[in-house]
């Protein structure tokens, strides 16, 4: 998984790499190290609690009958209407889910359950953007044309994830050069160079805490419906740096 931006640091004399895990290099050769010259472990972990910025929502369409042909007829018929109620919103993005035909098996099937099984079409559409008020809008219509919510949350876009991780990076890399040169003035060194640095990013989706308008009964079709509403949570993003500092003389 991308955790950080792919971008290059040097430090002294070798250069950073990216590794499966976040940004790593090779060991540090200890044969390398001359006359006088200490090699020093450190590490920093920075993290913060962010607020989420994009609300998520999955809906699905869903019918059953004898006829199976006019059922996936009237799946894709309510899909097809659906994407070209929300492609017309810019704000939105979407994609479909997966299609599912299938049999749905009484518990004890009479002879014409068995000759003419009852079955069951459905398609779900996920949608996700920025503008919660778009998104929201537009699930209210889609839930008042027969379609039914599966979930809603919120959670935190790759680029406030990337622009966070950015800021704690450089945060904890000054806390790992400070100590470096605090160490090496202790051991009245008169160098301090990161030499060897591993980077790990790791993002908490947290809570979310959407609240939604209950779903009508069928029966109660002929009532306005309501969009649902949703507020945000927070995600815990951090950022774990261990490095091996030079110490020279």
């Amino acid at each position: 998984m991308k955790i950080i931006k792919s971008y290059v640091l040097v430090f002294g004399f070798l250069s950073i790499i990216i590794s499966p895990s976040g940004f790593s290099q090779s060991s540090f050769d200890l044969t390398q190290l001359e006359s006088g010259q200490l090699l020093l472990n450190l590490s920093a972990t920075e993290q913060i609690s962010v607020e989420q910025d994009t609300l998520n929502a999955s809906l699905a369409y869903s019918v059953q009958g004898r006829e199976k042909i006019s059922l996936q007829n009237d799946v894709n018929t309510k899909i097809a209407d659906a994407l070209e109620l929300v492609e017309a919103i810019p704000e939105l993005q979407n994609s479909t889910g997966q299609y599912y035909v299938y049999i749905i098996q009484p518990g004890r099937p009479s002879r014409n359950d068995i000759e003419n099984p009852i079955w069951r079409a459905q398609q779900s559409l996920q949608l996700s953007s920025r503008d919660s008020e778009k998104l929201l809008e537009a699930v209210g219509e889609l839930q008042s044309s027969g379609m039914e919510i599966n979930r809603l949350n919120y959670s935190l876009s790759e680029e406030a994830f990337e622009q966070t991780s950015d800021s704690l990076l450089s945060i904890a890399l000054e806390k790992l050069e400070s100590k470096a040169n605090e160490t090496a003035e202790l051991l009245n060194k008169s160098s301090a160079s990161l030499v060897e640095v591993t980077i790990n990013g790791d993002r908490n989706t947290g809570f979310f805490q959407p609240r939604m308008e209950m779903m009508m009964e069928a029966s109660q079709a002929d009532i306005p419906f309501e969009s649902p509403t949703a507020v945000p949570g927070q995600s815990e993003v951090s950022l774990s740096i261990s490095a091996k500092a030079l110490l020279s003389p």
